[in-house]
C-alpha cells in the first residue's frame, strides 16, 4: 500500500512539473506571402518562419505558430474585434493606429523601403505622388499604399494589381506597367536568386515610403506583448539573428 502511494504521489508530482514548464501556443499571423519574408510555406522557409524559430528558442512561456490570412480576411477580424493572435512584419499606420492606442507593438522587427521601379529603357524618376499620374502602377492585390491608393481611387492613375510583388517584375518587362511599388527586401531576394534579372530595372532616388516592420498585438495579451517585445529589442544585437538576415540579401 505504501509503494501504491508512493507511486501515485510521484505521478502528481511528475503532472505538476510538466503542467509548470507547459507553454501557451500563440497564433502569429501574416498576410505577407512573398520572400523574403515567407520563401516556401510548405518548408517553413523564410524570414519570417526564421523569426518565429527565434522568438521559440527564447522563450519558455509561449510557443510561437506562423499562419498566413489574406490581408482582407484579416481585416474582416480586425474589424470584427476577433483578431485571436499576433501580426508580423506590420506597422502602426497600415492599421489606423498611429498613437498605438488601437494595438501594443513590439520595437521594430526590420526596417524596409518601398522603391519605385521601372526598366532600364523607360527609366521613371519618382518625385512625388503627382508624378505617377496617368500610369499603370503595379501594386499588390489588397495591400495598402500611403497616397497611392488614394490616387487610384480617385482615378488619377491606373492600379494594376500583382498577387505578389515579384510578380511585378515580370509585367515590367512584358511592358504591361509603366511602374511597380516594390519593397526593397523583395527586389534584393528576386536579384540574389534571379540573377538573369540584374541590371534591366531602375530604381528611383526617391522612394515611395520607408517604415519600420513590427509585430501588432491584441490589447487582451499584455504578457505576450511583454515578453515578446523584450525578446525582439535585443534581437539586432544577437550576431545569430544579423547572420539570418544577412542570409536573405
Amino acid at each position: 500500500m505504501a509503494k501504491l502511494r508512493f507511486l501515485g504521489l510521484s505521478l502528481l508530482l511528475s503532472l505538476m512539473t510538466l503542467n509548470a514548464y507547459a507553454t501557451t501556443v500563440i497564433k502569429v499571423y501574416t498576410y505577407h506571402l512573398k520572400p523574403p519574408f515567407v520563401v516556401r510555406e510548405a518548408t517553413r522557409n523564410g524570414l519570417y518562419f526564421d523569426a518565429i524559430d527565434y522568438f521559440n528558442k527564447r522563450s519558455t512561456q509561449y510557443q510561437f505558430e506562423l499562419h498566413y490570412l489574406p490581408r482582407r480576411r484579416l481585416d474582416l477580424m480586425v474589424n470584427a474585434g476577433t483578431l485571436d493572435g499576433l501580426v508580423i512584419g506590420v506597422n502602426p499606420l497600415w492599421f489606423n493606429d498611429k498613437q498605438e492606442h488601437k494595438y501594443l507593438w513590439t520595437g521594430t522587427l526590420l526596417h524596409d523601403v518601398d522603391e519605385v521601379i521601372s526598366t532600364n529603357e523607360k527609366a521613371f524618376e519618382y518625385t512625388g505622388l503627382e508624378s505617377l499620374t496617368g500610369l499603370r502602377v503595379g501594386l499588390v492585390l489588397g495591400y495598402y499604399y500611403f497616397g497611392v491608393s488614394e490616387m487610384a481611387v480617385a482615378g488619377k492613375l491606373m492600379r494594376d494589381d500583382a498577387s505578389s510583388e515579384d510578380h511585378n517584375f515580370k509585367k515590367l518587362l512584358a511592358d504591361r506597367i509603366d511602374v511597380a511599388i516594390i519593397s526593397r527586401s523583395n527586389h534584393d531576394f528576386v536579384m540574389k536568386h534571379q540573377p538573369e534579372l540584374v541590371g534591366k530595372f531602375y530604381i528611383s532616388s526617391k522612394p515611395h515610403d520607408q517604415y519600420e516592420r513590427r509585430i501588432m498585438i491584441p490589447l487582451s495579451m499584455t504578457k505576450v506583448h511583454k515578453a515578446l517585445a523584450a525578446i525582439v529589442s535585443q534581437m539586432h544585437s544577437d550576431p545569430v539573428w544579423k547572420e539570418r538576415i544577412a542570409s536573405y540579401r
